[in-house]
């Protein structure tokens, strides 16, 4: 396989990517869908203990970083439009499954 280029089309499409989805907060996250921290924790790429010092005041609060916060948005987004995505496009960007 050779490298190649990008096409001005595929860096069009980068810069769309790059801009969306706009971050989501953990809290607003937490309006839309039903998670408990653990799992809120593995979808965010994170522990259970940074998600709980999310939630915290105090000096032991922390925020969630910008690349967590656009983990969150792309599962929201996937999720609410899961019916709409074809199987097709979710093979090509994640891969085959076990079964296949």
């Amino acid at each position: 396989m050779t490298a190649r280029y990008p096409s001005s089309d595929q860096w069009r499409l980068f810069q769309r990517y790059q801009e969306n989805p706009p971050p989501l907060r953990p809290e607003q996250f937490l309006q839309y869908w039903q998670v408990s921290y653990l799992e809120l924790a593995q979808l965010a790429g994170c522990s259970r203990s940074t998600v709980e010092h999310w939630f915290i005041q105090g000096d032991s609060r922390r925020e969630p970083t910008l690349t967590q916060r656009r983990r969150l948005a792309v599962v929201h987004r996937l999720w609410q439009h899961a019916q709409e995505v074809s199987p097709r496009l979710v093979a090509i960007y994640c891969g085959p499954t076990e079964s296949s």
